[in-house]
């Protein structure tokens, strides 16, 4: 997989803080802990996003109703 270099500017009191946290949780750096909190933020709001629109789907909101030949036909349009 290939990985990304960022640069992350962030308050001093919220790097201290950041700092003693990641070691009372076991984190070996504080970019393993922040790289595991944009993970989590990142699985969990899509999750979220594909529960939502599971939902939607099973309860017919917002979705589109074909027959065989309609659905064919919007799919070549996209």
């Amino acid at each position: 997989m290939m990985q990304k270099q960022i640069s992350l500017t962030i308050p001093e009191p919220l790097f201290e803080a950041s700092q003693e946290y990641y070691q009372e949780l076991g984190y070996r750096s504080l970019q393993e802990f922040i790289l595991d909190i944009v993970r989590q933020k990142v699985i969990l709001e899509n999750i979220e996003r594909y529960r939502e629109i599971e939902d939607r789907i099973k309860r017919s909101v917002g979705a589109k109703k074909f027959n065989q030949k309609g659905a064919v036909e919007y799919l070549r349009g996209l």
